[in-house]
């Protein structure tokens, strides 16, 4: 299932709180904590990533801060800067029983704010607590059943268990929701594929990368597939568009030599 992790990781979230209970250090200017927690129970993203950043330039190394501001540009569909943020809150357990607690605490401050809830339901998954993750999904969609985030996270949770019919159904509820959803797409993407809907899948691809043009990752799953039903000069397309995005990656490599085998008709 690591395919999709690259649409998953960005709901792990946590969040940060107010004075030196919020796993800051404890010289933390304390406005600027408030401002942050303000703009995430709000679900003002853009704050948060403001707020995150000017936090960042005082404090480097807060792993912390690294975590809310990948999830600011998650939120933002900034994928790529996402994941190079995210990638703190892994670097050791201490970091990630932070995320847990942290938000754990959020809930019991805020216990009907529906972000609260979203937000520890994306931190259990860091722990493999998913039965936790689950509940507490369902619970923000109790608080507010119509905003898509929460339906996604419950479908990235399902498809990673490989019960692919119900994070389909959860995926096209996000959709319904938030039509402009990019990551629904990508994960509605990713079930269909696993379950070998080739023309679906790429379908959901294509609509990812119509609402954001940038997402190299759905460039990639669309190259594949493509080969897979034979049509090169598509294949091929979508593999250029990865050369061109992302030129020095190690999927611009991948790209080259996928469509030096097209041309061969390998």
């Amino acid at each position: 299932m690591d395919r999709f992790k690259i649409f998953t990781i960005g709901l792990l979230i946590l969040l940060l709180f107010a004075g030196c209970k919020t796993g800051m250090p404890p010289g933390t200017p304390q406005e600027e904590i408030q401002n942050v927690e303000r703009a995430l129970l709000e679900g003002k993203w853009k704050e948060v990533e403001t707020y995150s950043e000017k936090l960042l330039v005082k404090e480097p190394d807060n792993a912390v801060v690294h975590f809310v501001l990948s999830i600011a540009y998650y939120m933002s569909g900034k994928y790529g800067l996402q994941e190079n943020q995210y990638r703190w809150v892994l670097k050791d357990q201490q970091s990630m029983d932070a995320v847990v607690a942290w938000c754990e605490n959020l809930v019991q401050r805020f216990p009907q704010n529906y972000y609260a809830r979203f937000l520890l339901g994306s931190a259990y998954p860091v722990r493999d607590e998913m039965e936790k993750a689950t509940e507490t999904y369902k619970m923000a969609i109790e608080i507010n059943p119509n905003v898509a985030d929460a339906y996604v996270g419950l479908g990235t949770i399902y498809l990673d268990d490989e019960q692919v019919a119900e994070a389909i159904k959860y995926f096209k509820k996000a959709i319904e929701i938030n039509p402009i959803y990019v990551v629904a797409y990508l994960n509605l993407g990713g079930a269909y594929e696993y379950n070998d809907q080739i023309d679906e899948a790429i379908a959901s691809y294509e609509k990812a990368l119509e609402i954001n043009p940038q997402v190299v990752s759905a460039y990639v799953s669309l190259g594949d597939l493509y080969l897979k039903k034979g049509d090169r000069d598509k294949a091929i397309k979508a593999y250029k568009k990865i050369m061109e995005l992302e030129p020095n990656s190690e999927l611009s490599t991948y790209a080259k030599e996928e469509i030096e085998k097209a041309q061969r008709g390998q």
